[in-house]
């Protein structure tokens, strides 16, 4: 087997290994984020009919209703079944009623997936209505191991794509480059024959041009130290010959040439690994391929102007954000007012959301995020770390952030405030800010010019 073939195979093996090694840790990581956004999604839901339920139930006991809630419990029973999720309502651990019809055993408070005639479920068990009873939430998930499987054949098809193309490439670029070793080899033998008259090609600069070069130098001496002692042709025959032999050695310095190839082959296993890195962030990017992708949605001026209410846009955003509010200790306070301004619903919607995401995030735990609405104004006010003036100069601008320690994971990206401006220039609208340090910043945006 030639060198070359050596080669071939061996780079192969090891960027096949690689890029599977990598397909196979991208697909379980991606599998592992769908699992962990369905038992998200679930224990939401579970949570919204709970408190849906108890709701519900005391609505029914203040009003008098009758004191057996089987009805009721039918009733979220067969509305949920359509959707794929089936309920237990049980007290003192006896069944009150149930749409579930296969046997199982779940753990309170513990959410928990089971498989179950190769149809994969979602378990969760809390205690409602004070304790009264518990309720058993049961949740079909197959879509996750579907989702899986073609996950895993989207990923095998580009694995194969990908392999396919590699091998013919290095395939092509392997036996381009030992042409060279080629030639040289065919010269050896045309002056083991006697023709001594051939001379290996010097084209380039590399190692080999260099091996050729020295090749034909040493060529050169040979015949006119022949000529100088003017051998006759039988010994001239066998001094080329034994010249020819000795020759052969000098080829071995095109391991020099292999250590080259064999350092390619590293550094494109240092590309692959660098790839797996970047993209998983991909992953964590998502929101600045969002951002830039709503930055481009308003640079080409996709939009149509409607009468928005501010006042529906503040309460709309104080809900989306509530739950980070929450998580982050933050309270956040709203001032509505039945106020139309002329603008893209969409648009304002993004530029408000990211307004009020930004103060949330400078708050500490306990701090406060207002917002409000006046005629032709929106005012999202926080009492959170404020801003220096240096740092208010350059707050709109793409890629800058205020705090260079926070951890891209935040999600701080540096161009929300950015994509906030943009927004409000297309609207004819001002935004200003106005900051102290440990103090808080408030950001207006004037709808009058």
């Amino acid at each position: 087997m030639r060198f070359w073939h050596k080669t071939y195979i061996l780079t192969l093996i090891l960027f096949l290994l690689c890029l599977n090694t990598g397909i196979m840790t991208l697909a379980v990581y991606t599998y592992q984020k769908n699992v962990e956004t369905i038992e998200a999604s679930a224990t939401a839901e579970q949570h919204y009919i709970a408190r849906s339920f108890e709701n519900d139930y005391r609505s029914m006991l203040n009003a008098g209703g009758m004191a057996n809630p089987s009805l009721l419990m039918q009733s979220y029973g067969s509305h949920y079944e359509n959707k794929g999720i089936y309920l237990c309502f049980e007290k003192n651990e006896k069944t009150v009623f149930s749409n579930i019809k296969f046997e199982y055993s779940v753990n309170k408070n513990v959410l928990m997936q089971k498989k179950i005639d190769g149809v994969r479920y979602i378990f969760i068990s809390v205690e409602i209505c004070d304790g009264e009873y518990d309720l058993v939430y049961v949740k079909n998930v197959s879509e996750l191991d579907n989702e899986f499987k073609t996950l895993m054949t989207a990923y095998a098809l580009t694995a194969l794509t990908v392999s396919v193309f590699l091998a013919l490439c290095l395939f092509f670029v392997l036996k381009r480059l030992s042409v060279p070793l080629e030639k040289l080899r065919l010269t050896t033998e045309k002056i083991e024959k006697g023709d001594f008259s051939v001379r290996a090609e010097e084209k380039g600069k590399d190692e080999i041009a260099l091996l050729a070069r020295s090749f034909n130098e040493m060529l050169y001496k040979i015949e006119e130290q022949m000529n100088f002692l003017e051998i006759d042709a039988e010994k001239k025959q066998m001094l080329v010959e034994n010249m020819a032999h000795e020759l052969r050695t000098p080829l071995t310095s095109i391991h020099g040439y292999a250590e080259y190839l064999e350092k390619a082959a590293s550094t494109e296993e240092e590309r692959i690994l660098a790839a797996k890195y970047i993209v998983s962030e991909a992953s964590r990017l998502k929101k600045i391929s969002d951002i830039l992708l709503d930055t481009a949605y308003v640079r080409e001026n996709r939009f149509e102007y409607t009468e928005v209410s501010l006042g529906d846009l503040v309460s709309d955003t104080v809900y989306r954000l509530s739950r980070k509010a929450e998580e982050n200790g933050v309270i956040l306070e709203e001032n509505i007012a039945e106020i139309r301004v002329s603008g893209d619903k969409t648009l304002l919607s993004m530029l408000l959301y990211n307004l009020t995401e930004n103060a949330i995030k400078a708050c500490k735990k306990g701090g406060k995020v207002k917002i409000s609405c006046s005629p032709h104004q929106l005012v999202v006010e926080d009492n959170g770390k404020g801003m220096t003036p240096e740092q208010l100069s350059h707050i709109t601008e793409p890629f800058y952030r205020t705090d260079k320690s926070r951890s891209r994971s935040e999600g701080g990206a540096g161009l929300g405030l950015a994509l906030c401006k943009q927004i409000a220039e297309a609207h004819k609208a001002v935004i200003r800010f106005e900051s102290v340090p440990e103090k808080g910043t408030k950001i207006t945006v004037d709808f009058t010019s």
